[in-house]
């Protein structure tokens, strides 16, 4: 019988609760475009959602195996690729749809996860662009509003030297201003 190292259970215990969390972060963010790619394969809600399940439970049990968070969309569509299968299978079903076509369905659901990506980076720019803009003070108040972990507002309030209301005040007219530039800049963007 071996005794375990505590300080090498407390290792093992962080890496399982980090890849947790980074498995929980990518299903997440990739969630619709792997939906969408069942759904487009199986053309059946409650079957897609099935697939879905047991492909995240697969996408969980073999996480080890993946290189690089960046490729994470194309590994998770070859699984549920393989789960569409052994669902037709199991199903005694003729797919609708033959390899080719998952193929293809696969490179255009890349493609709309690029599309996004590069429309989220379009996002932060312009947003980065017009926290830019705004006065010093401003900056600063929204830089310890929003930096983690954020000081109660009261604290923040005291810093600045105004009340805890006029601090709440001055924020919601920052995030008027920062939304208004972000919208001209992205309505701006649209029309060029």
């Amino acid at each position: 019988m071996s005794v375990n190292n505590p300080s090498e259970s407390e290792n093992e215990t962080t890496q399982v609760t980090s890849d947790a969390t980074a498995i929980t972060c990518l299903l997440l963010e990739h969630r619709s475009a792997l939906l969408a790619y069942i759904l487009a394969a199986v053309r059946n809600y409650a079957d897609a959602d099935d697939i879905f399940q047991e492909t995240s439970l697969a996408i969980t049990t073999s996480f080890s195996q993946l290189r690089n968070s960046s490729g994470f969309l194309p590994w998770a569509r070859e699984i549920a690729r393989r789960r569409i299968l052994a669902h037709a299978r199991q199903k005694k079903r003729l797919l609708l749809i033959d390899d080719e076509l998952l193929d293809k369905l696969s490179e255009a659901a890349e493609r709309l996860n690029i599309q996004e990506q590069k429309q989220k980076e379009s996002h932060r720019n312009i947003l980065h662009s017009c926290l830019e803009q705004l006065p010093t003070e401003s900056r600063r108040l929204i830089a310890m509003r929003y930096d983690s972990p954020s000081p109660p507002v009261e604290n923040i309030a005291k810093q600045f030297g105004r009340s805890v209301q006029g601090t709440y005040a001055l924020l919601k007219r920052i995030r008027f201003v920062l939304r208004d530039c972000v919208e001209n800049k992205l309505s701006g963007e649209g029309s060029a």
